[in-house]
């Protein structure tokens, strides 16, 4: 077997290596380490950031909502169905172009 379990010290198969795979003892502590960050954000000035898993989770903003503002979608939504019902009520009313 040449995959040893760092977190209950067993020998497993490729197929058994992880912990959820065989039922392993020390689950709670793999549960509970940090996943890899799956992707990297490069800015103008030259900085990088890891993007996505566990440590860009921690670091994201809060939702707009939970601020109560109001997102830039619904806004925008809003606008275009004001705009579709006042061309809707123009063409029912008899405008014609030109």
């Amino acid at each position: 077997m040449p995959f040893t379990c760092q977190h209950c010290g067993g020998k497993y198969c490729a197929d058994c290596r992880l912990p959820p795979n065989h039922n392993c003892t020390g689950l709670g502590s793999w549960n509970r380490k940090p996943r890899p960050a799956v992707g990297m954000s490069y800015s103008r000035g030259g900085g990088v950031s890891a993007t996505g898993g566990v440590a860009a989770d921690a670091r994201r903003r809060p939702a707009k909502n939970a601020t109560g503002r109001i997102p830039y979608l619904k806004i925008m939504i809003a606008i275009i169905v004001l705009i579709l019902l006042g061309l809707a009520g123009l063409i029912f009313s008899g405008y014609r172009l030109g």
